[in-house]
C-alpha cells in the first residue's frame, strides 16, 4: 500500500466513523429529549390538578381531514392532555424548552390546530420552566357575540313598536 492509498483509506474511515457517531448521537439526543418531555408532562399534570382542573384524558387524539385539489387527506393531531374546569373544556400543550413562554408562529399554527380538531374553548398552554400557564384562544372571523346582541336588540325593538301600534289600532 502506498502512502496515498492509506490517506485515502483513513478519509474514508473518518468519514464514516464521523456518520455513526453523529447518528448515535442524534438518536441520544432525541431520548433524552423525550424523556425530559414525558416527566414535563408528568409535573404538568400534577400543576393543573393543584389548580383544580380536572384530567379527562391523556395524549389525546384527533382526526383532521384537509382536502388538497380536491383529494381527502387526513392526518392525526395528538394533544397532551384534555382538561375541564367547571364546563368548560380545555386542551393543553406542555412546553419545556428554552422557547416555551414564546409564542412564536409555529406554536401558535399547532394551538390553532388544536381547537379546530378538538372543539375547545380554549387551548392551555403550560411552561414547565416558570410553572406557569396561559389561556390561548382563538376568535372566529364572524363576531357571534355582536350578531347575537344585535339580533336581540332588534327584536326587542320590533317587539316594542309592533304593541305600540297594535295598541294604538283598537
Amino acid at each position: 500500500m502506498t502512502r496515498g492509498d492509506v490517506f485515502i483509506l483513513g478519509l474514508i474511515l473518518g468519514m464514516v466513523s464521523l456518520y455513526f457517531g453523529h447518528t448515535l448521537g442524534q438518536r441520544w439526543l432525541r431520548k433524552r429529549r423525550l424523556a425530559g418531555a414525558k416527566r414535563s408532562e408528568e409535573e404538568a399534570a400534577k400543576l393543573l390538578e393543584q389548580q383544580g382542573f380536572r384530567i379527562i384524558c391523556r395524549q389525546p387524539a384527533a382526526t383532521s381531514r384537509v382536502y388538497v385539489d380536491g383529494k381527502e387527506r387526513t392526518t392525526t393531531i395528538r394533544a397532551d392532555f384534555i382538561i375541564k374546569r367547571g364546563w368548560r373544556k380545555y386542551v393543553v400543550e406542555v412546553k419545556s424548552g428554552r422557547t416555551a413562554p414564546r409564542l412564536n408562529a409555529r406554536t401558535r399554527r399547532q394551538l390553532l390546530e388544536y381547537q379546530l380538531a378538538f372543539r375547545a374553548h380554549s387551548i392551555l398552554l403550560v411552561d414547565m420552566r416558570t410553572r406557569t400557564w396561559r389561556e390561548v384562544a382563538f376568535r372566529w372571523p364572524l363576531p357571534w357575540g355582536a350578531l347575537f346582541s344585535t339580533f336581540t336588540v332588534a327584536a326587542i325593538l320590533g317587539g316594542a313598536i309592533v304593541y305600540v301600534f297594535g295598541r294604538g289600532i283598537r
